[in-house]
């Protein structure tokens, strides 16, 4: 903490223990600071986290994967897309051994636009979702999970795990089919998302009301888990496009 700082806080605590005084008039007046002014960093405070900041970059700084080939963010899908939704369908199964009937990660929720072939740090797997989400499968009726796939046809595809597969004309899903059936009227779809996406964000607000399940796992997590398994198996990373949905 810089000096001006910590005398800004200690006025406010001061103003603050004296509770029977009142500010009777106000003159503000300005100070003009030159534009090279630098503040110098507390030697104390940056000694007090040196240890923890070490700690934190030989965490981060762990390979625990490789990617055979690079993995591209795009639509209507793409490698990065295809394997961040199939590795969460399966990452799912192994946390509850209960099947599912598709699997969707949010397109923004990916902030980064490639994974680079080769080494994978576990500091890029945080670039790659930063977000405390937590994993969610939601329960829903026919007609919510048309809602959901209308919508994901109208932004022009999202990622999905390969389960779920269809055609987008004139913004429109065509020929949708689910593990290679089409939807079933009257049945209860369950469906792998973020908790953002459960509670409606990305404009989901069908999935308020419905119900919710909640896996106990940081999205960010499972991500890394998969990784550190496809490792430990010697197996490297990698994700096909195989149409699941086209435009």
């Amino acid at each position: 903490m810089n000096r001006a700082l910590l005398f800004i806080l200690l006025v406010i605590v001061s103003l603050s223990a004296c509770k029977t005084n009142h500010l009777a008039e106000i003159q503000p007046q300005g100070y003009r600071m030159a534009d090279t002014t630098v503040v110098a960093a507390d030697a104390s405070i940056e000694n007090l986290i040196a240890p923890y900041k070490v700690k934190l970059d030989a965490e981060m700084n762990q390979v625990i994967g490789v990617a055979a080939e690079p993995m591209y963010k795009a639509k209507p899908e793409s490698t990065l897309g295809n394997w961040m939704s199939d590795l969460l369908y399966e990452q799912i199964y192994e946390y509850t051994k209960s099947d599912l009937d598709f699997a969707s990660v949010n397109y923004g929720g990916i902030r980064i636009p490639e994974i680079q072939k080769g080494e994978i740090t576990r500091g890029k797997i945080y670039e790659l979702m930063p977000f405390d989400n937590m994993i969610t499968v939601v329960h829903v009726d026919a007609a919510t999970l048309r809602l959901f796939i209308d919508k994901i046809a109208a932004d022009g595809g999202i990622p999905v795990s390969k389960h779920l597969r269809f055609v987008i004309k004139n913004g429109k899903p065509q020929n949708i089919t689910i593990k290679g059936q089409p939807i079933e009227e009257g049945r209860i779809y369950k469906i792998g998302v973020s908790d953002y996406v459960a509670n409606g964000g990305d404009d989901c607000t069908f999935f308020i009301d419905k119900k919710h399940e909640d896996i106990g796992k940081f999205l960010r997590d499972a991500i890394i888990e998969y990784v550190e398994k496809e490792t430990a198996q010697g197996r490297q990373l990698r994700a096909p496009i195989d149409g699941r949905i086209k435009n």
